[in-house]
């Protein structure tokens, strides 16, 4: 009869299995992390310590194979997502723990693979949380090596690593990455202006995680490096080049969301660089500005309301045209209804129009239609029973969708702020469901036997 460790061991190999596949999908490779992490509570909790610990040597000694020597990304990406399920279990001395797994992560994370560093970064970040000497010491080294690598580092990979580490550490131990934060918004703009988009969105991630810890602990350091952040983003509109025009919206955005007073007296000069660009050439650069849009609109309602409202809507409007661009439009629209709330009623008629052509049998079949019901959903909230003229032709077209938790918010929504709507919606709904799950309105099931023919 197998023993508990035997069959323990068993169920190992077969997790192992899916981690390393590259034929399943990432959300197998996830699951059976999680599946990894289970077994390895079970067994701290019901075995001896000396059986137990031939389980979780078994246990880093696959994780180790799939991300040290393993083939392909696939391995090494199941390898990460492994050893993240067990870094917060407490199965040995944290010391050893955190040697052995930092030997794994630093293969990753130094090697020349760029599709697991992500989740690499992320584990590392979780290792920091706890505090202590252990980990104060493993924040400091690895910070300098990554500011080493972001000043020097002409190879891709180690460019993206170091972006990437440095944002964990600031997300995950802000306390200990505050004396790094001044030279990491130092440094930063090399990588931020990187001819590689992933590189420069990293890098703008990273700013942000630092802003947030100077935001919360040194004014006057914050007005200092805003100040600084924003002169550098004005010399890097003049330059001209993709990458640098990239990286100066990214920063707008960070100092539009974080700046706080520091960009009131901007905000003029922000939304006319925002306009600038709005038609450039370059698809990156445009769908950058349409992040933005949104952004000047909650920093400034009234202002945008007053000045800028017309120019963008009317740019977002003639975009909602476009099929490769509607959705970043439709979710923009919300965005900015959530900020100027009545003052979008005025776009209605026309937003009305391309919402019904958003959920057509023909958009449908291209993609996803949920931006459309996020849009709906922020326009009910912002005009509420304005919106009561537009039901007949909003409810036709939602009722030919398939039910999703997207469009289910947005009825809900509807419902609330446009009470004369709420009957006809639950009683359509309830149609939509009995048509579901039965096959046939609800009209029909409720008729009396008497009736059925």
């Amino acid at each position: 009869m197998a023993t508990q460790q035997q069959i323990a061991l068993e169920r190992l190999e077969t997790i192992t299995r899916d981690l390393r596949s590259s034929r399943v999908s990432d959300d197998v490779r996830k699951r059976a992390a999680l599946q990894l992490r289970e077994l390895v509570l079970v067994c701290h909790r019901d075995l001896q310590p000396d059986h137990f610990n031939n389980i979780y040597h078994a246990v880093n000694t696959r994780i180790t194979q799939l991300i040290a020597h393993g083939s392909d990304s696939a391995e090494r990406l199941g390898g990460v997502y492994a050893l993240d399920s067990i870094v917060d279990i407490d199965a040995t001395d944290q010391a050893t723990k955190y040697a052995r797994f930092l030997q794994n992560l630093k293969a990753i994370l130094r090697g020349k693979d760029m599709s697991p560093m992500q989740a690499a970064a992320v584990t590392l970040g979780k290792m920091c949380r706890p505090g202590g000497s252990v980990i104060s010491e493993l924040v400091e080294s690895e910070t300098q090596f990554a500011l080493e690598w972001l000043q020097n580092e002409r190879v891709e990979e180690r460019r993206y690593s170091a972006a990437l580490v440095l944002r964990e550490l600031a997300r995950q131990a802000p306390t200990l990455m505050y004396n790094y934060v001044g030279l990491v918004l130092d440094l930063i703009w090399n990588s931020l202006r990187d001819s590689r988009q992933l590189i420069r969105s990293t890098s703008a991630d990273t700013i942000a995680a630092c802003f947030r810890i100077i935001r919360e602990r040194d004014q006057e350091m914050k007005q200092a490096w805003m100040e600084k952040a924003y002169s550098e983003l004005l010399r890097g509109l003049q330059n001209g080049a993709v990458e640098y025009i990239h990286a100066s919206l990214l920063m707008l955005k960070e100092l539009l969301e974080q700046g706080g007073m520091f960009m009131q007296d901007h905000y003029p000069e922000a939304c006319e660089i925002v306009l600038r660009y709005k038609e450039h050439k370059d698809g990156t650069i445009r769908k950058t500005v349409v992040l933005l849009i949104p952004d000047l609109a909650s920093y400034s309602p009234a202002e945008f309301d007053q000045s800028y409202l017309h120019k963008f809507m009317v740019y977002l409007i003639g975009m909602l045209k476009k099929d490769k661009e509607r959705t970043d439009a439709f979710l923009a629209i919300g965005n900015i209804a959530n900020s100027v709330k009545s003052a979008i009623a005025p776009y209605l008629d026309n937003l009305i129009i391309f919402i019904r052509e958003g959920l057509s049998v023909q958009a449908r079949k291209r993609g996803s239609v949920d931006a459309v019901f996020e849009c709906i959903s922020r326009l009910a909230v912002a005009v509420g029973q304005t919106l009561s003229k537009y039901m007949e032709a909003l409810l036709d077209p939602i009722f030919q969708c398939d039910l999703t938790p997207k469009l289910t918010q947005a009825l809900v929504d509807m419902a609330f702020y446009i009470p004369p709507a709420q009957d006809t919606i639950r009683n359509r709904l309830l149609d939509m469901l009995s048509m579901v799950l039965c096959g046939e309105p609800l009209m029909n099931i409720a008729r009396p036997r008497s009736s059925w023919p």
